[in-house]
């Protein structure tokens, strides 16, 4: 059952935002004008889909003066804060309904976009859901509609937005799940109940949906289409005779021309003899080959007929056995089997996807820990082969080939997933340790690399800025002496004597080796420039030689054997400082001899010194720099330094690939919590699957599957036959395909070819001869001919004798034709055509038309139309008239099904529906049995025996033969006779029958003006709720019956007292029914304790308002004055 729950309104009229919940059964009141109408005219835009004024206020002789226009503008004074006048809106109205057999909702409603300039645009909405929180309200106005479509898009998956009131009906109705328009009438009439005054009119109009009448103008318009048939056929008659002469006579003449052509014809023809025989050969072959393919074609059709054939009793009999209910059990059973199945190897599929997983992370492991430990056992891989062990033994359980490893106990894995953590812990500190051990000896590899790359242009790697500073006095000193001033790094000038002292002068030089020299005459120039040049970081760290001093102080002689003679130079400057710094360093070969002088050193570096022996640093002396040959001696040695480096990376990159290639453990804390448990809920179902199988597998073999099997069996017959007609029709299309490519050929190779030898002797003949004389006289004539005279020149010599005669003949022939064409012009003007033409084309054709089209057809019509109009009385008019008795008895019959359900207090009441005694023979002819029955009907013998002069009767009242020939008192009795007997009820006869408890009846026509007002209205209710419970199927259980059950009174229960207001209510519960009926004030003593709620429409000033009283609230009050409450 679907039940209204809500009524939303924003805007209308004095209703500024009203939300209105109700019940099963709901009692509006108030004083009048308090706005009840008002809701009740909101209610209906929404429930019948239409915004026509007409439906407003049209109860119980209410006049309204209501307007749509001033529901949304509010007619009030335009000072007022709530006037809507001259002012941008939308107005809001919605329903809220509630499925509660699929336990959902869905909402139908309206929005009026308002514009200030008076104009506006409705548009109705339905989606699925319910009446949101804001209700259509942002920021304190009402959503235009644009703002609508985006809010129902953004929240509500099933929405739509309706172009057409007809479209927005239909869903509606859809929604209702009723899908019959007839509801929405029945709400219009049970809103808008007149007093019963005509029992007749009140049955027809409020309970039976009326059929249309029956159009009776076509058949009239027969009965004049027959009269001037009749005429005109008289004259196509006349025109026939002459065209007929006219045709006579241009045969004669055709004869003679046609003797003479044929003449002419003979002679020629013969040249083209050979060449057509040809022709005639090749078009033979085509035509065989088309029959052929016509053959073929059917023989196809024919396989597909039996194909068809066969599968559709293919069909019949898998539907047979479809139906059977052992195919059923049987299909049930399988699907149950194929259901436990299906979810058993998904379930078995998941845990041995799991259970690889699993097998192959363990078998990973192990792979991975038996790889670790079997690697050197350095330092920073203790921690890591201390957790590969315990992770090993920790997975080994997992690496087996055993099944079912989700029936093993949780501990296992939570020990696996304990042990893979502190392998990836110490996995993972390892790494980092060799990354950054890595890292170092790429960055020594790429400052080696660089410096070689120097080294290789021959630039040698001075320590940083050495060349600048260089490079800054050379510039400083040019600029201050305005010409080029050498500055020398001493290592540049120097060469080695003796290379196998070069370690011991690099390493004793050390940084002097980078001394800078200048002249002695420059030198304070120079001085001066470094010491401005100090502050600047990277020209601090070098030495400045002053020459000049040290060659005024010192003795500059080396001694013999010194380390200066291991050195040579061609620069004065450099020999100097050389002799200084090494001339006083004696060169020994061992080491025992360093003690025997002040300063010695020997070529492997040991150094004695102010009575200190010491080693000069390694790679002081291997780092050269001295000479031409350092540049590439530093190569030498830097490159063996690099490779040390890089078999160095070389060493540690696989190890630290190895390291960072363990992936993220599979036994996290997570995955044996939830994953395994999970898993091993999976093994347990898969066990019971197997049972519930087996059990399955037991019903199945008790079942009796012989005449199934036998069906199947006869089916399977069926496809076999079915698939060799297939490849027969297989065959039939290749033997086609041959066919047509013979034609092809034929048509596009063969004989074009032979029509164009052909056509160069055919030119010569279409000057004098058309193709279709050829074809039809021309070469008949010439077989004929040929075959008698056996030699064409004995036909060309015998018909040329005979031409000039047959030209004579031909001349008096056309004259008599010409006389004939110009009286026959004269006669039936306008006639356009020509009349010396030698074709006669014109008048045959008009011939023609006339004898076997024109006049067969006006004749035709002349039958025919008499028998359409008579068909068209039976069909259109009886028939219908039939079809809306029958209607309407039926639909009483099912009203008085229902209406024996529902006892109104002690009174029963049926509906009563017979034939009109004053047109009784009438009614007996219209639902006579013998005029449907059989092919003839109306033309039946023994129907035209019974009815006859009463059909003519009938016809007679409702048609003339021409309606221009009426006078206007004919015509307005001819339009009364219509009206009447064209309408179903002037053959029928209505009552309400009403059974009392003792179960006397009593017929409502005949008591009608003795009853009170509260009596007339108690046939109205149990008439309108009888025919709301038969649309809304409310005694039908099944989803067909879960429809909407709302019926809308207006000044309802007005006339009854309390006992019937009492048992309205009651049938309404009975019935199933949801009910919003309008009540005045005075009936609510009467009506609050029987309704689930009460709603009291306020009305103060300018604004209006609904007070809820639900049963929950009797006892708070007096339910007999709600004035207080309102107030």
């Amino acid at each position: 059952m679907k039940k209204l729950k809500k009524i939303l309104l924003i805007n209308w009229l004095y209703f500024s935002k009203e939300l209105i919940e109700v019940g099963d059964i709901n009692f509006l009141t108030g004083k009048n004008g308090a706005g009840k109408s008002t809701v009740i005219d909101a209610l209906q835009i929404v429930l019948l889909g239409e915004t026509n004024s007409r439906n407003f206020n049209q109860a119980a002789n209410e006049k309204s003066q209501r307007s749509l226009e001033g529901y949304l503008r509010a007619d009030m004074d335009d000072n007022s804060p709530y006037s809507r006048r001259g002012k941008d809106f939308s107005t809001y109205i919605a329903c809220e309904f509630q499925d509660e057999m699929e336990s959902s909702s869905f909402v139908t409603g309206v929005v009026f976009d308002c514009r200030s300039d008076g104009s506006y645009r409705d548009t109705f909405f339905i989606y699925t859901g319910t009446l949101p929180e804001n209700c259509f309200i942002e920021q304190g106005e009402a959503m235009e509609l644009s703002a609508l479509r985006r809010f129902l898009k953004q929240n509500y998956a099933r929405a739509e937005l309706f172009d057409t009131q007809k479209e927005y009906r239909n869903t509606m109705l859809a929604k209702w799940n009723v899908h019959n328009e007839q509801v929405l009438r029945m709400m219009k009439k049970a809103v808008s109940f007149r007093p019963i005054v005509d029992i007749q009119k009140f049955i027809t109009e409020n309970i039976c949906d009326i059929p249309d009448k029956p159009n009776i103008e076509l058949m009239q318009q027969n009965i004049r289409d027959y009269k001037r048939h009749e005429l005109l056929a008289q004259r196509q008659q006349e025109k026939l005779d002459a065209l007929q002469q006219i045709s006579r006579l241009y045969q004669e003449m055709n004869q003679v021309i046609e003797r003479c052509q044929i003449q002419k014809f003979l002679v020629q023809w013969a040249e083209k003899e050979a060449a057509q025989a040809e022709i005639d050969r090749r078009e033979l072959e085509r035509t065989e080959c088309k029959g052929g393919l016509v053959n073929v074609n059917e023989q196809r059709e024919e396989i597909e007929r039996q194909i068809e054939q066969k599968e559709m009793r293919r069909s019949e009999l898998e539907l047979a056995c479809r139906q059977s209910n052992v195919f059923q059990e049987e299909e049930r059973l399988l699907n149950m089997e194929k259901n436990l199945k299906d979810e058993q190897k998904k379930l078995e599929q998941g845990l041995q996807n799991l259970e690889v997983e699993i097998k192959r992370e363990a078998r990973r492991l192990q792979r991975f820990c038996g790889e670790i430990q079997e690697l050197e056992p350095e330092e920073l891989l203790i921690p890591v082969q201390e957790a590969a062990n315990t992770a090993q033994k920790a997975y080994a359980v997992f690496t087996g080939d055993e099944k079912e490893l989700f029936a093993r106990p949780a501990e296992l894995f939570e020990t696996g997933q304990q042990a893979a953590a502190e392998l990836s812990d110490a996995v993972r500190s390892a790494a980092h340790k060799t990354e950054d051990r890595i890292a170092e000896l790429k960055k020594q590899a790429d400052q080696k690399s660089a410096v070689l790359a120097n080294l290789r242009r021959n630039i040698k790697d001075y320590p940083h800025g050495l060349l600048l500073f260089k490079d800054r006095l050379e510039k400083d000193l040019a600029d201050k002496t305005g010409h080029a001033v050498p500055v020398y790094i001493l290592a540049d000038v120097l060469e080695m004597a003796d290379e196998r002292w070069r370690g011991a002068v690099e390493g004793y030089l050390n940084n002097q080796k980078y001394y800078l020299l200048v002249e002695p005459g420059r030198y304070q120039d120079a001085l001066n420039i470094y010491d401005r040049l100090k502050q600047e970081a990277e020209y601090r760290a070098f030495g400045l030689v002053d020459i000049g001093k040290l060659r005024e102080k010192e003795t500059l002689r080396p001694l013999p054997g010194s380390l200066a003679e291991k050195v040579e130079t061609e620069n004065k400057l450099a020999r100097s400082y050389v002799d200084y710094l090494l001339g006083r360093v004696i060169c020994c070969d061992t080491a025992e001899q360093l003690r025997c002088y002040r300063t010695a050193i020997t070529a492997e570096g040991m150094l004695y010194q102010g009575y200190v022996a010491r080693a000069l640093r390694k790679d002081r002396m291997e780092d050269a720099f001295i000479g031409r040959r350092a540049v590439q001696l530093r190569i030498d040695h830097l490159e063996k330094e690099l490779a040390c480096l890089q078999e160095e990376q070389r060493h540690w990159q696989p190890l630290q690939k190895q390291l960072t290639g363990l992936q993220e453990p599979l036994f996290t804390q997570r995955f044996v919590r939830i994953d395994v448990a999970q898993k091993q809920e999976d093994y347990q179902r898969v066990q019971t699957i197997t049972k519930e199988i087996a059990e399955v597998k037991n019903q199945l073999s008790q079942l009796n599957l012989f005449w199934l099997d036998e069906q199947r069996q006869i089916i399977e017959h069926l496809k076999e036959e079915i698939l060799a007609l297939n490849k027969e029709k297989d065959a039939k299309n290749v033997q086609k395909g041959k066919l047509e490519g013979r034609i092809h050929q034929l048509e596009y190779e063969i004989l074009p070819e032979k029509y164009q030898r052909y056509e160069a002797i055919e030119d010569v003949l279409n000057e004098e001869f058309t193709q279709e004389y050829r074809e039809t006289i021309g070469v008949p004539r010439y077989r004929q001919e040929l075959v008698r005279l056996k030699k064409a020149d004995v036909i060309r010599k015998n018909f040329g004798d005979s031409l000039a005669q047959s030209t004579k003949a031909m001349d008096g022939a056309q004259k008599k034709l010409l006389a004939a064409r110009r009286e026959y012009a004269e006669r039936f003007k306008p006639c356009a055509f020509q009349i010396e033409v030698m074709d006669n084309t014109e008048y045959e054709e008009e011939r023609r038309t006339l004898q076997e089209s024109e006049l067969p057809r006006y004749k035709e019509k002349i039958r025919a139309a008499r028998e359409s109009a008579m068909e068209q009385f039976q069909n259109d008019f009886l028939a219908k008239l039939k079809s809306s008795i029958d209607q309407v008895q039926e639909q009483v019959h099912n009203l008085n099904k229902a209406l024996r359900q529902a006892q109104f207090g002690t009174d029963k009441y049926q509906f009563r529906v017979g034939p009109n005694p004053d047109y009784l023979d009438y009614y007996n002819m219209i639902t006579s049995d013998e005029l449907m029955e059989g092919e003839s009907g109306l033309f039946a013998l023994p129907f035209q025996q019974k009815y006859g002069p009463l059909i003519e009767k009938l016809f007679s009242q409702i048609t003339m033969a021409d309606d221009t020939q009426l006078n206007a008192r004919k015509q307005s009795e001819l339009q009364e006779n219509i009206v009447r007997y064209t309408d179903f009820r002037t053959y029928l006869k209505f009552d309400l029958e009403t059974t009392d408890q003792n179960g006397s009846k009593q017929l409502l026509s005949q008591t009608l003006n003795m009853k009170s007002g509260g009596e007339t209205q108690t046939p109205f209710y149990i008439a309108v709720l009888a025919s709301f419970a038969q649309l809304y199927r409310v005694n039908d259980a099944t989803r067909f019956g879960n429809t909407v059950r709302l019926v809308v009174f207006d000044e309802a229960f007005n006339k009854m007292d309390s006992d019937r207001i009492t048992e309205s209510v009651r049938l309404l519960r009975k019935m199933g029914l949801q009910a919003i009926i309008c009540t005045p004030p005075d009936k609510v003593s009467d009506i609050m304790p029987i309704a689930d709620r009460t709603l009291l429409v306020d009305k103060t000033g300018y604004r209006m308002h609904i007070i809820p009283f639900g049963k929950e609230m009797r006892n708070e009050g007096s339910a007999s004055d709600p004035e207080p409450a309102a107030g």
